[in-house]
């Protein structure tokens, strides 16, 4: 999905949007830039970093 969202770094509405299910049910959304190749992480509409994530996926499967 394209077009929903404006770059928080260049500004530019041409972002891709991935949303996912963690193991735990946790849903989350990955952006990427097509412009300046920005990437980020979202989960319920606030920021996420992608350290938090991959926590977020180990304490699933522990």
């Amino acid at each position: 999905m394209t077009g929903l969202m404006d770059c928080p770094q260049c500004g530019v509405n041409d972002v891709i949007e991935i949303k996912h299910r963690l193991p735990d049910g946790t849903e989350v959304q990955f952006f990427s830039c097509h412009r300046c190749e920005e990437k980020w992480w979202d989960r319920g509409g606030q920021p996420i970093d992608l350290r938090q994530v991959l926590e977020l996926v180990r304490k699933a499967r522990d």
